[in-house]
C-alpha cells in the first residue's frame, strides 16, 4: 500500500527537480552599445578579422556606436575593419 502512494510522490519530486535543472536554450547572443547615458543590448555583430580597431555600428539613424561584448567599457571588440558594420 506505502508503494503505491509512494512512488507517484517521488516521481513528482523527481519531475520538479528535473525542471529547475533544465539548461535554457533559446537565450540570444546579444553585443552592447553605450549611447552616453545607459547601455543597449543589440544582436551579436560579427566585426570579423580582429584587429587594432574598434569594431563599430551604425545604427539606422545613422549615429556610430562602439560595440562590447558585455555592458560595461573594459569588453570593447576589436576589428580590423575600417568602415562601420550597419545594423
Amino acid at each position: 500500500m506505502k508503494n503505491k502512494f509512494l512512488i507517484p510522490v517521488l516521481a513528482m519530486i523527481f519531475a520538479t527537480g528535473l525542471s529547475f535543472a533544465t539548461a535554457e536554450k533559446n537565450k540570444q547572443a546579444v553585443d552592447y552599445i553605450h549611447n552616453g547615458s545607459t547601455w543597449m543590448a543589440i544582436p551579436e555583430i560579427n566585426c570579423g578579422t580582429p584587429g587594432a580597431r574598434e569594431c563599430q555600428v551604425r545604427l539606422q539613424d545613422g549615429t556610430v556606436y562602439s560595440v562590447y561584448d558585455l555592458n560595461n567599457f573594459g569588453s570593447l571588440k576589436k576589428t580590423a575593419s575600417k568602415v562601420p558594420f550597419q545594423l
